[in-house]
């Protein structure tokens, strides 16, 4: 519960989710943006909403950071959130939540990978499940940054949706913690020829290498649980076909396949959905409609859509 804690709204704009935060949830939220016109509109939307817990700030992010810390903080950026993520890992506090938006998808996904090595510290990979590399390059950029502070981070949620990514962190403070979220920086071992993909901590030149990045599970099923959809919500149906999708995907193996992808590489017509969830054992993906997740190798995989 957020209502009793020290929120930042970062790089704000207009201010309308800090706003709707000190409305909806509470607490003490400080609404920031650099841009001095902004602040100002900042500062008219806070009055119009009568909000005595929202605060106004026209301050540098890094510098916010560097003074106060926070139970919430929301990172939305246009572009690359990567300048910022060091001063948040000094500025969440313990069990605190990161919110974080990364609009520079086609640097993660591949498209641009001498940008991606040098921003992310990891080199991409343009296959047909580059939007999950790109996430999970994100979130290990993130954990990343956190190990230099013995600090781990655990995913409650992460999303790809239209053309960014959001990643919600939870701050886990001490050693062991972070040697935890340690183990979890690895690689994606792709090979082009046979659609053969997996996760691995090392590299191994024999496979086309995505990394380092995260490894581990994208959501606490925890958490989605005691996810709460409110009826007001414009989106309503919207966000519980997505989380019932999240659900889906929180126990599955990581990296998905594109059946029409799949169905290419055997020179067959692609498999319906439904039919392949029966006979794969497998789980939809919220990456994209006409992709799964599952346990099978793909020469299983193909076994069966040659049938």
């Amino acid at each position: 519960a957020l209502n009793k804690k020290n929120i930042l709204d970062g790089l704000a704009g207009t201010g309308i989710r800090g706003v709707r935060i000190a409305n909806e949830v509470g607490g003490n939220v400080v609404i920031n943006d650099g841009n001095k016109e902004a602040y100002e509109i900042i500062k008219r939307n806070i009055k119009l909403n009568n909000l005595g817990n929202a605060f106004a700030e026209n301050k540098n992010l890094n510098t916010l950071l560097s003074e106060n810390r926070y139970d919430y903080i929301d990172i939305d950026p246009f572009g690359s959130p990567a300048h910022f993520i060091d001063s948040a890992m000094r500025g969440v506090k313990k069990e605190g939540v990161l919110g974080i938006t990364a609009t520079d998808t086609a640097t993660l996904c591949g498209v641009y990978p001498k940008t991606c090595l040098r921003r992310y510290s990891a080199t991409p990979l343009k296959t047909g499940y580059a939007k999950e590399i790109g996430l999970r390059i994100l979130i290990g950029f993130c954990v990343k940054e956190g190990l230099k502070y013995d600090l781990g981070l655990k995913p409650l949620l992460v999303h790809s949706t239209e053309h960014y990514f959001r990643i919600y962190l939870q701050a886990e403070k001490g050693v062991k913690k972070a040697d935890k979220c340690m183990e979890k920086i690895g690689y994606v071992l792709h090979d082009f020829k046979t659609g053969e993909r997996r996760t691995g901590k090392e590299a191994d030149k024999n496979y086309s290498i995505a990394g380092p990045l995260w490894i581990g599970k994208l959501f606490d099923e925890t958490f989605l649980n005691k996810t709460e959809v409110k009826d007001y919500f414009g989106t309503k149906k919207r966000i519980i076909k997505m989380l019932g999708l999240w659900k889906d995907e929180a126990n599955a193996s990581a990296l998905y396949y594109e059946v029409n992808n799949i169905a290419k590489m055997m020179k067959t017509s692609p498999l319906p959905m439904a039919k392949i969830l029966k006979l794969l054992s497998s789980s939809r993906t919220h990456f994209s409609p006409t992709a799964f997740k599952t346990d099978l190798n793909i020469g299983k995989i193909k076994s069966i859509f040659s049938k």
